[in-house]
């Protein structure tokens, strides 16, 4: 496959498409207080199962991921979309609480096999960090227009509104799959290479570090509420500063989009997981308003500036898409773990959770920087695989 099989409506189309990997994240607390309170299972079991879900989302993305070389990326992006949407119309029919969680892991399953597929598409492409920043830019648009539209949706639609902005999401996605390429690169048996679990050199630190940044970021959006609280914040002022930076969350990709690797990557792991050390203390270890607001403003962009470069260095270091397709899991194991690892920080001061979060940052950016050594040289402009 060429980079000529990237034409600008390809990339567009990848970048939209890609976004609804990333639905079970950028609606979490919605989907946490829908089934606490709509379906009465309580906070606890709630968070649980949006735990469960994402933890399936990263199991399917890794399971398929062992062999996405051989997988034509097109039709798993539209099985997945399939999946995704036939679970979400469960969930808006359904009242039985056991079934609503049994399609919420198919959810999972759907979106975890869209993940492997689109996340695996940039490496076999010239530039594949640029391709990344461009998915990073169109998630921060639909993270702000999702964060909106449950507002919107939620007089008519009820308790049901997370599920139905899924749905709205979806069928709107689900045609421009069709313009995504194959990406098959690897001629063998897909049974060969199902079991093998290698990865090159550099690719281990780069997971980590990618695993580590979402495990700190889910628990600070899990508990961003209560640390806003603590800092002197009210509930109308939170969701006025939660939807502003819905919206800001675009200007993370745009940044990597313009700086590209002019400077290397070194640089921009640097200044993206040293801004997330300083939201997770502005959020929770100042206990100081306009601290947290700031914080809260430039969270999400963090995230959209640094994730496109952390893939991009598993692009590098593995031109079958493999690496790539698994940086999906690794965000959302971490994910998973987030909320679950704040609950068990938390006490009567959410201290606990920014402190440890950012260590893990710190820890994050120490495994980014240990993968350039195996990044080869010249490998962002080496020809598409």
């Amino acid at each position: 496959m060429s980079s000529e099989h990237f034409g600008a409506t390809r990339v567009i189309a990848l970048a939209l498409v890609s976004t609804s990997a990333w639905l079970s994240i950028t609606l979490l607390p919605y989907e946490v207080s829908a089934l606490s309170v709509g379906y009465h299972v309580g906070t606890a079991g709630a968070g649980w199962i949006a735990a469960a879900e994402l933890l399936a989302l990263a199991c399917a993305a890794s399971y398929v991921g062992q062999s996405i070389g051989v997988r034509d990326k097109r039709r798993l992006t539209i099985l997945g979309l399939s999946i995704a949407i036939g679970a979400t119309i469960g969930c808006l029919v359904t009242d039985h609480v056991v079934v609503l969680i049994g399609l919420r892991l198919l959810f999972g399953v759907g979106t975890g096999i869209i993940a492997a597929a689109t996340n695996a598409l940039p490496a076999l492409h010239s530039n594949p960090g640029r391709l990344f920043a461009y998915m990073q830019l169109a998630l921060g648009v639909v993270f702000g227009l999702a964060l909106f539209a449950v507002g919107a949706v939620e007089s008519f639609a009820g308790r049901g509104a997370v599920f139905f902005v899924d749905l709205l999401f979806l069928l709107t996605l689900a045609p421009v799959a069709f313009l995504l390429p194959r990406g098959v690169v690897v001629a063998a048996h897909p049974s060969k290479t199902r079991m093998n679990l290698q990865f090159p050199e550099g690719a281990v630190s780069a997971l980590a570090a990618l695993s580590l940044m979402w495990i700190a970021q889910g628990a600070l959006w899990a508990f961003a509420s209560t640390a806003g609280t603590e800092s002197g914040m009210d509930a109308d002022s939170l969701v006025k500063w939660f939807s502003i930076a819905g919206f800001t969350t675009p200007f993370g990709a745009l940044a990597a989009t313009a700086l590209g690797n002019r400077r290397g990557y070194g640089a921009p792991f640097i200044i993206g997981f040293g801004l997330q050390i300083f939201v997770a203390l502005a959020e929770y270890c100042f206990f100081s308003r306009p601290l947290f607001i700031a914080g809260v403003l430039i969270s999400n962009m963090t995230t959209t500036f640094t994730t496109p470069y952390v893939q991009a260095v598993l692009a590098s270091l593995d031109g079958t898409g493999r690496a790539s397709a698994f940086s999906g899991a690794a965000a959302n194991f971490g994910a998973a773990i987030g909320p679950a690892l704040g609950a068990l920080l938390i006490g009567r001061t959410v201290a606990p959770i920014g402190i440890t979060s950012s260590i893990m940052f710190f820890a994050g950016l120490g495994l980014a920087l240990s993968s350039l050594r195996s990044v080869p040289l010249g490998s962002t402009s080496r020809p598409a695989a």
